[in-house]
């Protein structure tokens, strides 16, 4: 099914030229039927518009940078939701892992999880790639990944990681020692593997910074706050059709793309998806919407985007 849509999206070339033959061919009677141009124009436009979204923007790779007061200072790459696997392999990770290390002075490297998508060639030679990057990198798994897809690619994917550098973290935390930050990773929610009452393990003088896959997480914390939450998992919509593409979010509570400062104590919210909660905390939540792509190789309007965070 993936190869057909991987593949069969080629059709839309004929199609599109076929469009141009019929124009040409019947032109005196689409300039003197105005229903009939308009139809034809409109095929024409979805067409161009497919294209772009199939073939070009999900190639592409941005770079945005976003300001954070935390409190401490530092500079850090999120790189989230790579799916590598039937739509993008090594080639993409490849030139996404040499604009990471053309940006300077960066003190680490976070990916919040969702690294494959029906992986389809051996692991070790998808995420070769990462072994390259020049500073710490520290990861979570996301719902792709996790006991969803079933454990044998969790245990695969762990140890590719870690043999390619990475510092995998899964309820644990790990340290960026030149800037005294520590960096806590969740297992993924949708597995039911993130533990939120690791956080309660930490200072609230501590540098902290909780790694998780779903944003939705963050929802859910209880006592302990940390000062910034990375995660991932939204795509930021992927295909953002106005009106659309925000209820195709797979999040219970707003999410999006971007930074997200969540509201105090004890307020009733309704969230996108009709379902009431009980938000009982605050704190800073930044999404990406990641590089990758799921169900359709198609982004629009949210191109594929390394983000770099610099923490105040």
């Amino acid at each position: 099914m993936y190869n057909f849509i991987l593949y069969g999206s080629y059709l839309v070339f004929p199609f599109l030229f076929f469009l141009i033959f019929l124009f040409l061919k019947k032109k005196k009677l689409f300039l003197k039927n105005k229903f009939l141009l308009i139809i034809l124009i409109l095929f024409f436009l979805l067409s161009l518009l497919f294209i772009y979204s199939r073939f070009v923007e999900r190639n592409l790779i941005f770079i945005k940078t976003t300001k954070i007061n935390v409190g401490f200072n530092a500079k850090l790459v999120v790189v989230g939701d790579m799916h590598l696997g039937i739509y993008k392999d090594e080639k993409f990770l490849t030139k996404v892992v040499k604009k990471i290390n053309n940006i300077k002075n960066v003190d680490a490297v976070l990916i919040p999880g969702d690294f494959t998508y029906h992986p389809n060639k051996d692991l070790n030679k998808l995420f070769s790639p990462l072994k390259n990057i020049k500073v710490p990198v520290y990861a979570v798994l996301g719902n792709h990944d996790s006991k969803k897809l079933g454990s044998l690619i969790q245990n695969q994917l762990q140890k590719t990681l870690e043999n390619n550098n990475v510092i995998f973290l899964h309820n644990t935390s790990s340290i960026i020692e030149n800037k005294n930050i520590k960096i806590l990773g969740l297992g993924d929610k949708w597995a039911n593997e993130d533990d939120i009452s690791k956080i309660n393990n930490f200072l609230s003088e501590d540098n902290l910074i909780v790694l998780t896959h779903n944003p939705d997480t963050s929802i859910f914390y209880e006592n302990s706050i940390p000062d910034l939450t990375i995660a991932g998992h939204t795509h930021g919509g992927q295909i953002r059709i106005p009106f659309i593409y925000k209820k195709k979010i797979p999040c219970i509570y707003d999410f999006n793309q971007g930074l997200y400062e969540l509201i105090p104590h004890h307020v009733s919210i309704q969230s996108t998806k009709n379902i009431v909660f009980t938000q009982n905390h605050y704190g800073k939540v930044f999404v990406t919407a990641g590089i990758g792509e799921t169900g359709l190789p198609m982004r629009l309007l949210i191109p594929p985007t390394i983000e770099i965070l610099n923490l105040k």
